[in-house]
């Protein structure tokens, strides 16, 4: 059987084991698979980068590890999971948003040619609290501007207080900013040459020892692209991409326990 230590240590093997959920047992029929062969083999998949059908022997088909993921993908479990986690864990009165883009084949769905990178993919956008924990995820297609994927970040944490995100220069915006501000959310970023020149008033100051905060950021999304499943996108249907990111967030946060 495959060795589960060389995809996780025993302690996150053993909490991401816990949050799962076990699969249902009929009272007559087939005995179910151990949920331990099944996280073994999806592990595998998102770890290591391989195929289904490639997968070592770890007590489960790779077929019955595909049917068990997708199931809890369906039910919505790994997402939920991934919220009820990110809320205990993150304090984002002090955040960062940043994106990375997985490299895909041109896929019907959520895929477009980022100009920025050079190449087709999907962008991954991480809203983070200052130590770089993900306390939530939105994603689009490749050519999708960051400026335009903030407003979902906010509402989709509306209810939990901002008072400080840092931002890079992609996301300039006057009249982002001046919504931000107006709500209690001060926007820290550095400015570029020429920008906010007719705007009247002193202009938008950078709040230096609070931006290298920023750093943590760009390492949780360098954690993420060392799960190699999503560092190229091989999943047609969206759904299934988005279920091996909600797990790879939740191994990340599980880890800071």
């Amino acid at each position: 059987m495959y060795d589960s230590t060389k995809l996780l240590p025993k302690i996150q093997f053993k909490k991401l084991y816990e949050l799962l959920p076990t699969p249902y047992q009929e009272r007559r029929g087939r005995k179910r698979l151990l949920k331990q062969s099944l996280l073994n083999g999806i592990l595998q998949v998102l770890v290591n980068g391989c195929s289904w059908n490639n997968i070592a022997e770890c007590g489960a088909s790779s077929t019955s590890c595909w049917r068990y993921f997708k199931e809890i993908q369906r039910r919505g479990k790994l997402k939920l999971i991934y919220e009820v986690l990110s809320q205990r864990m993150t304090n984002i009165e002090e955040g960062s948003i940043d994106t990375t883009t997985a490299t895909s084949f041109k896929f019907k769905h959520m895929t477009g040619w980022d100009g920025k990178h050079k190449k087709i993919g999907t962008k991954i956008s991480l809203l983070t609290d200052k130590s770089g924990l993900p306390a939530d995820v939105v994603f689009a297609k490749g050519n999708t501007a960051d400026i335009t994927i903030l407003p979902t970040h906010l509402k989709q944490t509306a209810r939990r207080r901002k008072k400080l995100l840092n931002l890079d220069k992609g996301y300039t915006s006057l009249e982002m900013r001046r919504k931000l501000r107006q709500s209690g959310t001060y926007v820290n970023m550095e400015t570029r040459t020429g920008d906010y020149i007719h705007k009247r008033g002193p202009h938008f100051k950078l709040k230096r020892e609070k931006y290298k905060t920023r750093f943590f950021i760009e390492r949780t999304n360098g954690w993420l692209k060392s799960f190699r499943h999503i560092r190229i996108r091989r999943d047609y249907l969206p759904s299934m991409f988005k279920a091996f990111v909600y797990l790879a967030l939740i191994i990340i946060l599980i880890r800071q326990t």
